[in-house]
C-alpha cells in the first residue's frame, strides 16, 4: 500500500513550487498579458485585415510497449500482446510512431475602427489533424471567432463569440510560444475536456461511475480551451504593476453546437504581474494568478452533475532568448465531479470474433470511457517546469507534471507522473524547432484496495506497460 506520508510530502512539494515561484518577481519566458495579445489589437497601428497563422508539422514516436499477463476470461486475455492507448500516437490511435500535421491555422484579425480601435476582431480556422478536428468530425473547424468591444480602456471590455477562455497558464498562453509539444497530463485529462453526448447511452460500472462506448456519436467535441459566450476583461497598469481580471459565461459545450443542457458555464481569472520590460509575447514579468471554472453536465440516462475546477500558478525567471537567461514555471489545479477515466484499449473486430462468449468493444470496460459525474469524484494535477538559455536561440528544459485520478477511491486511483526532458532551437524569430522526451510513468498507488485478484493483476500489468516518447515539432509562423 502507498505510504502516506510520501503522498503529502509529494503534495507540500508541488504546493511549494507553486508558491515559490508566486512569490519571486522576475519573469517566465512565454509571460505575457494574453488578455491583451490574444483578445485586441494594438491601438492605432492595427490594420482593418491582416492575415496570419502558423503551422506545426510534428514527428512522434513511442516506445510501444504492450501488455502481457493480463488474467480473467477469453475477452480479456485477448488484449495480452496488444498496444495500449497511451502508448499510441493521437488523436487517431492507430499507431506507435507517425509523422503528422498537427496544427495548421490561418485566420485574418485586425480592427473595425482604426481611428480608435474601439472594436476588434479575430478569425480562426484549423485544418491540422489534432483533437479539436478530430473529435468534430475530422474536418476543418473555426477554431475562434470574436469581436471585441473596448467600451472603456480604463474599465472594462467586452469580447463575444467562439474565444479562448479564461484559465490556467497552458490554457491562456498563445499555441506559437508554447514550450512544450504536449500538454501537462492533467490538463489533457481534465480541462481539455471530451464532450459526451446528452443521448449517450450508459451502463452502471459501479463506485459512480458511468461506461459507455467512445463513438463519434456519443463523443462530440473537443473543449480546447475555448467555449462560446461572452468575457468582461481588462488589465490596469500601476507603475511597474500590471493587474488583469477576466469573467465569462458560455455554453460549456462542443465549439461546433449550441448549449445542450440549458446550463451556462462560468469562468474567471484574476491575475497580478511585476513589469521589468519588453512586451509581447516574450516580455520580462513575474505574475501569479488564480482561476475558475464552473459548470454542468447531463447524460439523459443518469441526470444532469456539477462540474467544478479551480487552481492557482505563478512564474519565474529573467533574460529570455539571450544567453544565460533562464525560466520558471508551475501551477497547480483541484477537480471534482465530471471525471473521465479514458479506455485502455482501442476496440478490434478482428480480435472480437474470435470469441462467442462476452464481445469486446461495446461490451468490455477495457475499451469504453467511464464518467464519474458525482461531485463526491477528486483529481488533482500539478507541474513544475524550467528552461535555460544556452545561446539566444538554444534553449535546454526540464518539466514535471503529475496527475491523480479519482483521489476519493483507493481502488480506482491512478497517479500519471511524467519526466519531460527539451530542447528548443530558434531558426529565426518566427521559426523553431522542439524536441521532447517524456518519462512517463502510471502507477496504481493502493493496490490493496483492489479486492479482487484478478482485477489487481489486470490493474498494475496495464499500468506498468506505459513506455516514453519522444516528440519533433516544427513551428512556423506566417
Amino acid at each position: 500500500m502507498k505510504n502516506p506520508s510520501k503522498t503529502v510530502f509529494a503534495k507540500s512539494m508541488l504546493a511549494a513550487a507553486v508558491a515559490a515561484s508566486m512569490g519571486l518577481a522576475a519573469q517566465s519566458a512565454e509571460a505575457a498579458n494574453w488578455l491583451q495579445l490574444y483578445n485586441t489589437s494594438p491601438p492605432g497601428v492595427s490594420k482593418p485585415v491582416n492575415v496570419w497563422g502558423f503551422i506545426q508539422p510534428d514527428y512522434a514516436t513511442t516506445s510501444g510497449n504492450t501488455v502481457s499477463g493480463l488474467q480473467g476470461p477469453p475477452s480479456v486475455r485477448a488484449f495480452n500482446g496488444a498496444v495500449p492507448n497511451f502508448n499510441l500516437i493521437g488523436p487517431n490511435l492507430s499507431s506507435t510512431n507517425s509523422f503528422n500535421l498537427l496544427r495548421g491555422r490561418i485566420g485574418v484579425r485586425g480592427t473595425l475602427s482604426p481611428l480608435d480601435n474601439k472594436v476588434d476582431y479575430f478569425f480562426l480556422t484549423e485544418f491540422g489533424n489534432n483533437g479539436m478536428t478530430y473529435f468534430a468530425g475530422q474536418h476543418p473547424v473555426v477554431s475562434d471567432a470574436f469581436v471585441t468591444w473596448n467600451a472603456d480602456p480604463k474599465l472594462v471590455r467586452f469580447s463575444l463569440g467562439l474565444q479562448k477562455v479564461p484559465g490556467s497558464w497552458e490554457s491562456r498562453v498563445g499555441i506559437p510560444v508554447l514550450p512544450f509539444v504536449n500538454y501537462s497530463t492533467a490538463s489533457l485529462q481534465n480541462t481539455l475536456e471530451r464532450f459526451i453526448d446528452p443521448k449517450t447511452q450508459v451502463t452502471s460500472a459501479g463506485n459512480g461511475g458511468y461506461q459507455f462506448i467512445p463513438s463519434s456519436s456519443n463523443v462530440t467535441g473537443y473543449g480546447s480551451y475555448r467555449d462560446i459566450g461572452l468575457k468582461v476583461f481588462n488589465w490596469f497598469d500601476r507603475g511597474p504593476w500590471e493587474y488583469a481580471y477576466a469573467f465569462m459565461v458560455g455554453n460549456g459545450g462542443p465549439i461546433t453546437a449550441t448549449n445542450n443542457n440549458n446550463g451556462m458555464d462560468t469562468y474567471g481569472m484574476l491575475r497580478m504581474s511585476y513589469v521589468f520590460g519588453g512586451k509581447g509575447a516574450y516580455r520580462n514579468d513575474a505574475g501569479a494568478w488564480v482561476w475558475f471554472h464552473n459548470g454542468q453536465r447531463k447524460i439523459d440516462q443518469i441526470g444532469t452533475y456539477k462540474l467544478n475546477r479551480w487552481g492557482v500558478g505563478g512564474e519565474y525567471g529573467r533574460h529570455q532568448r539571450q544567453a544565460g537567461g533562464y525560466i520558471m514555471h508551475a501551477g497547480y489545479m483541484q477537480a471534482s465531479g465530471w471525471i473521465l477515466a479514458p479506455a485502455p484499449f482501442q476496440y478490434d473486430a478482428s480480435v472480437a470474433s474470435q470469441y462467442s462468449g462476452q464481445a469486446l468493444g461495446g461490451y468490455n470496460n477495457l475499451t469504453q470511457w467511464t464518467i464519474y459525474p458525482g461531485s463526491d469524484n477528486k483529481a488533482w494535477g500539478a507541474y513544475i517546469q524550467g528552461g535555460y538559455y544556452v545561446t539566444h536561440n538554444v534553449q535546454l528544459q526540464l518539466r514535471y507534471d503529475q496527475y491523480n485520478r479519482l483521489t476519493n477511491n483507493a481502488a480506482l486511483e491512478r497517479d500519471f507522473k511524467t519526466w519531460t526532458l527539451g530542447a528548443q532551437y530558434f531558426l529565426t524569430k518566427s521559426t523553431r524547432l522542439t524536441l521532447n522526451y517524456a518519462i512517463q510513468k502510471l502507477d496504481v498507488p493502493h493496490p490493496d484496495a483492489i479486492t479482487n485478484p484478478v482485477q489487481r493483476n489486470n490493474a498494475q500489468q496495464i499500468a506498468n506497460s506505459m513506455g516514453n516518447r519522444i516528440d519533433l515539432e516544427l513551428t512556423a509562423v506566417f
